[in-house]
C-alpha cells in the first residue's frame, strides 16, 4: 500500500514536471516568434525543406519539426511558401538564456530534493519502528499478551498500546516476584524467612508497648504415613487443605495481620514440610493462646476428603510466650519447637506451653546429636549380643545384636537416650548400617566356626524401612560378607509394621523366601490384631517385657500371655519372651507353651570375645555335634531351673 502510493506521487511529479517544461518551452517559441530579439532567426522555402514527423522535440513543442539536411529546425510561422525557423539548438539555447524554465527547474529540485529527503528519511524511520514493533510483538507473544484492539491503527499508535502493556505486564511480574520471594509456593502462606522478619518487627512493637505475644509451632501427625501411602500428590492437597483450615482459624480468631502491599496474611506460616506456625500479636488473655491451640487441634483432626479418599491425621502443638520464653523471633520459634516436641513425646494430638526445663532437655538432645556424629567417625560405638534360647534345653535359637556407646567423657549412655535422638535425626541410616554390616560379619565368623543353626538379630527401625530399598540392602551386605540368609532375623516393631508401606511388606516376603526370618518386636505394645499376624510377612512373636513383670502379679497379663502363646501355635509363629529375670517367670512361660525365652536369667548382653570365649572355647564339641551351642540360666539367679537342665542335659555349668 504504501509503494504504491510512493510510485502514484512520483508519477504525479513527473507528469507535472513535463507539462511544465513544455508549457514553457511553447510559451518562449511564441515569444520569439513575436518579439524577434536577440534570436537568430530564418526564413527558408518551404520546398526546400523536409518535415520530420517522429523526432522526439515535438512530443515537447507545439510546433512542426523541419530539417535541410544539416539541422533540424522549428517552425514559428509560415506565409506562402516562406516558413520562419529557428534551429532547435538554439531554440533551447535562448529558452534556457531567456524564459523562466531555469527558474522553474531550479524551483522544482528546490522542492524536489527535500522532499525526496525527507521521504527518504520517513522511510528509514517506518523501517526502524518496524523492527522495533515487530520485536515488542515477540515480547508480548512471550508474556502472552493481547493488546487492545483499535481501528485504523499506525505503527506509532501500536508500538504506544504494546508498551504500555509491556509496563503492565512488567510492573505485575515485579509484584509477583516480590510476593514469590516471601511466599510458600504450595500453600500460598508466607514462608520461614517473612515469617521471621514479621516477628522481628511485631516483637519490637511489643517491647515498646510492654505487651505479651505468642507463637504457636504446628507439626503433623500421621503425615508421613499418608505420602507413603497414597503419593506426594495426595500430601500437597492434605498441606493445601491444613492452610485454609489454619487460615480459618486465624481470621475467626480475630488474629489476621494482612498487608496490602504483598497482599498475604503475616501472622501465619509454612515453615517448611508439615510444619506451620501462628502468630498472636496481642496476648491479653494468657489462656488465649491455649485456645487458640484447640481450636487448630480441633480443626486439624476433622476427615480430609481426597478424591474418593477420607484421610485422617493429627497434629502436636509447641507454644512460646514472649518475652517469658524468648527476646527474639530465632530463640522464639526454637523454644516453640522445643515444646512441640515435648507434645509428640507426651502422647501427639496435645499441646505443650514451653518451660526451661524443655530448654535443658533440648540443648541435651543437640548435644547429643553432635557427639554421635563424632563417635561415628571416630568409631565409638559397639555390638554387644544377647542369645535367645529354647525353654527346653537352652539351645541358642539366635542372638539379638545391641549397640553400645561409650562416651570418652559421660561413659556408657543409654541406647533409650540415643537411639531416639538417632531416628528423629536420620542419623539412624548410617548408624543402622555400620549396625547390619557388624553384625553379619561378627555372625559370619560364628556360622564359618560350627554354629550354623544359629541366627543372628538385628533391629530395624521405621526409619529404615522408609528411607532404604529393604531387600537390596540386606542382600547387598550377607553377600558382601559371605553369611546366608538363612543366618539371618529382623526385628521390626509392631508400630512399624503398621505404617510400613506395600513395598516394604513385598521386600520382607522377598527376604523370607531366601531364607530370612521376619520378627514382630515388643508385640501388645501396638495395636495388635490378628489382620496384623495373618496378612503380614513373619516368623517370630516376642512379648514385651511389660507383660512378663505383670504376669506373676495380675493374672489377667497371665491370660493375655497364654492368648498369645496359643495365637502362635494357631498361625505356625515362634513366640519369644522377652525380659525373663527370674526362675518364677521362666516357669510361667514354660509352662504356657512359650518356645524361647530372652532376658538376664540366661544371660545379659556380652561383647563378641566374651560369647566367643564362653561357647566356642567350652562347648566345641557340642557345637559341631548340633550347629549350636547352649546358654543355661546363670546359677545365683536361679539354681533350680540350673540343678534340672545340668541333670538333662548332662553339662558342667
Amino acid at each position: 500500500m504504501r509503494i504504491s502510493k510512493i510510485i502514484l506521487l512520483s508519477l504525479s511529479l513527473l507528469v507535472g514536471l513535463s507539462l511544465l517544461v513544455i508549457f514553457t518551452l511553447n510559451q518562449s517559441l511564441q515569444v520569439f516568434n513575436r518579439d524577434n530579439n536577440n534570436v537568430n532567426l530564418q526564413q527558408f522555402d518551404q520546398r526546400d525543406v523536409a518535415h520530420i514527423t517522429d523526432h522526439w522535440a515535438s512530443m515537447l513543442l507545439n510546433y512542426k519539426i523541419v530539417s535541410d539536411n544539416q539541422k533540424n529546425y522549428v517552425v514559428l510561422s509560415k506565409i506562402d511558401n516562406q516558413i520562419k525557423v529557428i534551429s532547435l539548438n538554439d531554440a533551447f539555447n535562448n529558452i534556457m538564456l531567456f524564459s523562466n524554465l531555469p527558474l522553474l527547474l531550479l524551483g522544482s529540485f528546490a522542492i524536489g530534493i527535500p522532499f525526496y529527503i525527507t521521504r527518504r528519511q520517513k522511510r528509514k524511520l517506518d523501517n526502524s519502528l518496524e523492527v522495533v514493533n515487530n520485536e515488542t510483538n515477540k515480547l508480548l507473544a512471550a508474556f502472552n499478551i493481547t493488546p487492545p484492539n483499535v481501528e485504523q491503527q499506525n505503527t506509532i499508535s501500536k508500538l504506544s498500546l504494546a508498551l504500555i502493556e509491556l509496563n503492565k505486564q512488567i510492573h505485575e511480574q515485579q509484584h509477583r516476584n516480590i510476593i514469590s520471594q516471601h511466599q510458600d509456593k504450595l500453600t500460598g502462606l508466607i514462608d520461614r524467612h517473612a515469617y521471621l522478619q514479621h516477628l522481628q518487627t511485631q516483637l519490637e512493637q511489643a517491647q515498646a508497648q510492654k505487651k505479651k505475644q505468642a507463637l504457636l509451632f504446628i507439626d503433623l501427625d500421621g503425615f508421613k504415613q499418608v505420602n507413603d501411602s497414597f503419593g506426594h500428590s495426595f500430601g500437597d492437597e492434605v498441606l493445601i487443605q491444613v492452610s485454609q483450615r489454619l487460615a480459618t482459624v486465624v481470621r475467626n480468631r480475630k488474629l489476621s495481620h494482612f498487608t496490602s502491599e504483598l497482599g498475604l496474611e503475616l501472622s501465619l506460616s509454612r515453615l517448611g514440610g508439615d510444619e506451620f506456625s501462628i502468630f498472636i500479636e496481642d496476648l491479653h488473655n494468657d489462656n488465649l493462646a491455649i485456645e487458640v491451640a484447640q481450636n487448630v487441634l480441633q480443626e486439624i483432626e476433622g476427615d480430609f476428603v481426597l478424591g474418593n479418599k477420607l484421610i485422617k491425621i493429627g497434629a502436636s502443638i509447641g507454644i512460646a510466650v514472649y518475652p517469658d520464653s524468648a527476646a527474639n523471633p530465632n530463640t522464639l520459634l526454637q523454644m516453640a519447637d522445643v515444646a512441640m516436641y515435648r507434645a509428640k513425646t507426651d502422647g501427639r494430638g496435645i499441646y505443650r506451653v514451653y518451660s526451661p526445663e524443655m530448654g535443658n532437655k533440648m540443648r541435651r538432645y543437640h548435644y547429643l546429636l553432635e557427639e554421635m556424629r563424632l563417635a561415628m567417625a571416630s568409631q565409638n560405638f559397639s555390638l554387644s549380643f544377647q542369645p535367645i534360647v529354647d525353654v527346653h534345653d537352652f539351645s541358642i535359637d539366635y542372638f539379638e545384636c545391641l549397640v553400645r556407646w561409650h562416651h570418652p567423657t559421660e561413659g556408657s549412655i543409654s541406647p533409650a537416650e540415643f537411639i531416639p535422638i538417632a531416628e528423629d535425626s536420620n542419623l539412624i541410616l548410617e548408624l543402622g548400617n555400620w549396625i547390619l554390616i557388624e553384625a553379619c560379619r561378627q555372625m559370619a565368623a560364628w556360622y564359618n566356626a560350627g554354629m550354623n543353626k544359629v541366627r543372628m538379630s538385628v533391629n530395624i527401625s521405621g526409619v529404615q524401612l522408609a528411607h532404604v530399598p529393604l531387600h537390596d540392602w540386606i542382600i547387598e551386605t550377607l553377600n558382601k560378607v559371605g553369611l546366608p540368609p538363612k543366618a539371618l532375623l529382623l526385628e521390626i516393631t509392631e508400630s512399624c509394621f503398621i505404617d510400613a508401606s506395600e513395598q516394604v511388606i513385598s521386600d520382607l516376603d522377598k527376604l523370607r523366601k531366601l531364607g530370612v526370618l521376619i520378627a514382630i518386636d515388643d508385640f501388645g505394645t501396638g495395636f495388635s490384631s490378628l489382620s496384623t499376624l495373618a496378612n503380614l510377612p513373619v516368623d517370630v512373636i516376642k512379648i514385651d517385657k511389660l507383660f512378663i513383670d505383670q504376669a506373676n502379679i495380675n493374672p489377667k497379663y497371665e491370660k493375655i500371655l497364654n492368648s498369645i502363646s496359643d495365637l502362635g501355635k494357631t498361625l505356625d509363629l515362634k513366640i519369644v519372651a522377652e525380659g525373663v529375670e527370674t526362675a518364677p517367670q521362666f516357669e510361667l512361660v514354660k509352662k504356657l507353651g512359650i518356645d524361647c525365652i530372652q532376658g538376664y536369667l540366661i544371660s545379659r548382653p556380652e561383647t563378641s570375645k566374651d560369647v566367643g570365649s564362653k561357647l566356642i572355647g567350652q562347648n566345641v564339641n557340642h557345637i559341631a555335634m548340633t550347629g549350636t551351642g547352649v546358654y543355661a540360666p546363670q546359677a545365683d539367679k536361679s539354681a533350680t531351673v540350673v540343678q534340672i537342665k545340668a541333670g538333662e542335659l548332662g553339662l558342667h555349668l
